[in-house]
């Protein structure tokens, strides 16, 4: 083990202590851990890949309202799955619930499987995922190791390594199991790293575990986890191309649903084109060289790419069609990426002067 080896004592008293301090000082209140169910959690976990529990929280509480169960998810369309998840990122993970949830209907008659081969083999779940949907929801002896467990492991034992061995800290993960409460202790290794074991000015002074913490007694919990080098993000931009019919139907514009493929697939999307070269060209071809108006720029970060969004406006004299393009009102309930949301929430309140 990359860390300091512990006896079976000390990692016993770890699990102990925390699932002590978790009584008093975890959360209880989240929506997922009220009528506790491997379904709630499962959505919950997805929900919370890459995306913090405050932001999570609204979408969660309106996803299962319309929601409920498995089986009502499975009978719906991945297109309504998309309009709950306008905003939330990451949609390829919308697209993961949908699949999982067919695969649940047709596989196991609506049920939530119990063995960990059946939950990996689900789609967009890792091990990680697994191991909560099986500690959290089935009270199973299972490890997990998200961004929060990392950081306290890594700084209870001293990890320098700025590479994370994956391998090592899996092994360390598992080896501080308890033999009971798993549910409980997950969720409060889960609540330290995210209430005291902070990724910036932990707050030690609070830490039921700080006595046999090395980066504690070493001075150390500013340096581990070892800070992650930037790396500059690759720039695009992409020029969108709002479409507008005469000023008695403003309401309407005009857009297109993207494919299964790229940064935003299956939702709907303006005219959109990464290269100047291409704008330019649907501009001639549909002969709208004229009344072309700059109406904004949006910067808009994703994980590893950075946008620089140029929002171009058209109004039209009259109606007309374009191919592969429908004319949608923008009070549409469709699935929007958080730049087109941006926009149309723009063209509403100029609407609505």
């Amino acid at each position: 083990m990359n860390g300091e080896e512990p006896n079976k004592f000390h990692l016993n008293q770890f699990s102990r202590t925390l699932i002590s301090w978790h009584k008093n000082n975890g959360r209880h209140n989240l929506p997922w851990q009220k009528e506790i169910s491997p379904y709630k959690v499962w959505i919950s976990e997805v929900m919370l890949q890459q995306t913090q529990v405050k932001t999570v929280l609204p979408y969660f509480k309106k996803f299962v309202e319309k929601y409920p169960n498995i089986k009502a998810l499975s009978n719906a369309k991945l297109d309504d799955i998309l309009i709950l998840w306008t905003g939330l990122g990451y949609y390829r993970r919308a697209e993961n619930l949908y699949k999982t949830s067919q695969i649940l209907k047709e596989k196991y008659r609506y049920k939530f499987p119990e063995l960990y081969e059946d939950i990996i083999s689900l789609p967009g779940i890792g091990r990680s995922t697994a191991g909560a949907i099986l500690s959290l929801a089935y009270n199973k002896k299972y490890p997990i190791l998200d961004g929060n467990v990392k950081r306290v492991i890594k700084r209870y034992f001293a990890i320098r390594s700025s590479k994370e061995d994956e391998k090592n800290l899996w092994y360390i993960s598992e080896s501080l199991l308890p033999n009971k409460n798993n549910n409980i202790y997950t969720q409060s290794i889960m609540d330290l790293g995210s209430l005291v074991c902070l990724k910036n000015s932990p707050t030690c002074y609070a830490c039921p575990i700080k006595k046999n913490c090395m980066s504690n007694k070493l001075n150390l919990t500013n340096v581990i986890p070892a800070k992650n080098i930037k790396v500059n993000k690759k720039k695009t931009l992409k020029l969108y191309l709002i479409i507008i019919q005469n000023f008695k139907n403003k309401k309407l514009v005009l857009m297109k649903k993207n494919n299964n493929n790229g940064i935003w697939a299956n939702l709907w999307n303006l005219p959109s084109f990464e290269k100047k070269t291409e704008y330019k060209k649907f501009i001639k071809n549909n002969n709208l060289d004229s009344n072309i108006k700059k109406y904004d720029n949006i910067k808009h970060n994703l994980t590893h790419l950075s946008l620089d969004i140029d929002i171009l406006k058209i109004e039209l004299c009259k109606i007309r069609d374009f191919d592969n393009y429908s004319w949608k009102n923008i009070y549409d309930n469709i699935g929007l990426s958080k730049p087109v949301v941006m926009i149309i929430n723009k063209l509403k309140k100029e609407i609505d002067k």
